[in-house]
């Protein structure tokens, strides 16, 4: 499988392209911008997760942890104290980098149920219901983070299957069909418990018509200019020579 650099600067790859068109499609603020490509990057390598010793899956957690920290405190700063909202930084962070952690491994088995479609379904819509219900994301922003961290994590199972088949050696590697599935013959009851999952927490998204909406609308489309019509940094080349 891909190591966890290569998933790293994909995922990147990808957050920061996709990020970037979008915001010339719809109008998002440097904020909203800053949170998909973050949510894409996460999203690639989410699916090593469930890796209990590898120090890669540590540093994740410890960017998870930092990031839903931050957004606890920003979901409260107008109504804090600075003392407080450290503290519930410290707290925050505190739980999701220990206890969470050490609950997660020991429930989970690498290469197992996480490491599947229905997981990256699973974490799209987690992400929209934490983003709209509880930081107050408007409802195309929660479900377009949402997908990001979708395609990242399909990105990265992606990306497994292609190393599994072993291109420049001699033979397919026993990986190959471990990565991109859609559950896990061998453990029927965690890809049953996932799919239940991922039914129980579509229930508790925000519409969806809204988004649906917006990204087939093909006037939403109108202002995609990939090439620049007359030199490239016009606006930069004006704002210094005037």
């Amino acid at each position: 499988m891909a190591d966890f650099k290569t998933h790293l600067t994909v995922s990147s790859i990808f957050s920061s392209l996709a990020a970037i068109t979008l915001s010339t499609v719809f109008p998002a603020s440097p904020k909203e911008v800053l949170i998909y490509f973050t949510m894409g990057l996460v999203g690639g390598i989410l699916p090593d997760i469930d890796s209990d010793s590898s120090i890669p899956v540590r540093l994740l957690f410890t960017f998870i942890a930092t990031i839903i920290s931050f957004l606890i405190v920003f979901a409260q700063s107008a109504h804090s104290s600075v003392l407080a909202l450290f503290f519930m930084w410290i707290i925050s962070f505190i739980v999701i980098k220990v206890f969470c952690f050490s609950l997660f491994t020991r429930m989970t088995v690498h290469r197992g149920i996480i490491h599947s479609i229905p997981a990256g379904f699973f974490c799209w819509f987690l992400s929209t219901i934490i983003l709209y219900k509880i930081f107050n994301f408007s409802n195309f922003t929660a479900w377009m983070a949402g997908l990001f961290i979708f395609t990242g994590f399909i990105l990265h199972l992606v990306l497994d299957e292609f190393y599994s088949l072993n291109l420049f050696g001699d033979k397919v590697k026993k990986s190959l069909g471990t990565a991109l599935k859609f559950g896990v013959a061998k453990d029927l009851k965690s890809t049953i418990l996932m799919y239940l999952a991922v039914l129980f927490l579509f229930n508790f998204t925000p519409s969806y018509k809204p988004f649906v909406s917006a990204m087939v609308n093909g006037k939403s489309y109108a202002t995609l200019q990939v090439f620049p019509k007359d030199h490239w940094f016009k606006k930069i080349y004006q704002k210094i020579y005037g």
